[in-house]
């Protein structure tokens, strides 16, 4: 979930807490001379500016801003973050949190220990292969170049309200839960990324994305804690139903990943390999899906007499044709 990134006087202790911070508590930090504008309560979708000429998909639906920070480090590495959300019924559906650090190549040789002790050696998460992962797959070089995602359930009640880590700090999104009336679920489904590839930008990428099973796909989980949980690995061929959305959402993360590598330039080497098979299913139904709401918005314009019949033809025929 979201923490509070602390002010430090000095670069080594900042940047060593910020990234532990960052990896052991899904957060997300950036930095930009171009994008990240956004403002507090702001509505945004479609996509995410990462620069102003970089961007990247966001999930379907509106999302409102509720937590932005930014700030020089030091001389060339800026950091910034923000923090969206879905609210449907008081209830918080989605979470959507993004950062970046830029600018780290200038003290690369001090920073290239953190980076590896936080990314690949934190205590909780991380990209290390974990008991409740349902999902683990990385690009890693010698150095810090690194491309890793991660898909699990994520026990709410624990990271806001018992993780008792001395660097956490998820009083305010606590805080803004009950001053705006709002319930959190008791398990996300949970993607988490980090980036750093310095041959295509020497900027860091941390994201994180939550969005809740019954919102996903109309489930209502049967237990709440981390390990205890359907959804755990260990546990989830117990539960067909459980498995059936775990496996919907692998797979809509597999595609999803995938467009926000393209979003990023990422090529070659560094993109994450998938299984394949299932990631043409997921893009065959992602298509599809895509297509049927592109129609039927199509659709609507044509009985608002706001196409003729000849371009209500015309332009059904070439969607079709760019989805087949």
């Amino acid at each position: 979930m979201i923490l509070m990134i602390q002010k430090f006087y000095f670069l080594k202790s900042y940047l060593k807490k910020f990234l532990l911070f960052l990896f052991v508590y899904i957060f997300f930090v950036d930095s930009s001379n171009a994008a990240f504008k956004y403002k507090l309560n702001q509505k945004i979708s479609g996509e995410f500016n990462i620069t102003s000429r970089i961007s990247i998909p966001l999930p379907k639906g509106e999302w409102k801003v509720i937590y932005r920070s930014g700030e020089h480090i030091f001389r060339g590495i800026h950091s910034y973050q923000v923090s969206l959300v879905q609210v449907s019924n008081n209830n918080v559906i989605k979470l959507f949190e993004i950062g970046k650090i830029e600018g780290l190549s200038v003290i690369m040789g001090y920073m290239t220990p953190i980076i590896v002790n936080s990314v690949f050696k934190p205590k909780r998460n991380g990209c290390v292969k974990r008991k409740y992962y349902t999902l683990l797959k990385y690009y890693k070089s010698s150095g810090i170049t690194h491309n890793c995602v991660s898909i699990k359930h994520v026990d709410a009640n624990f990271e806001l309200y018992e993780n008792d880590d001395p660097n956490a700090n998820l009083g305010y999104l606590v805080n803004w839960g009950e001053e705006n009336n709002l319930n959190y679920s008791d398990v996300y489904l949970g993607y988490e990324v980090s980036i750093y590839i310095p041959r295509i930008a020497d900027r860091y990428i941390s994201i994180n994305y939550f969005e809740s099973p019954k919102n996903f796909d109309n489930y209502v989980p049967i237990f709440s804690s981390e390990a205890q949980s359907e959804f755990h690995p260990q546990n989830i061929d117990q539960y067909k139903e459980a498995k059936s959305v775990m496996n919907k959402w692998k797979d809509y993360i597999t595609n999803y990943h995938d467009l926000v590598e393209n979003g990023l330039k990422i090529k070659g080497k560094y993109k994450i390999k998938f299984d394949q098979q299932t990631s043409n299913k997921t893009k065959k139904r992602t298509n599809n899906s895509e297509l049927v709401e592109l129609l039927e918005k199509l659709d609507e314009l044509y009985k608002s007499n706001v196409l003729t019949k000849d371009e209500f033809i015309k332009a059904k025929e070439k969607l079709i044709n760019q989805y087949n």
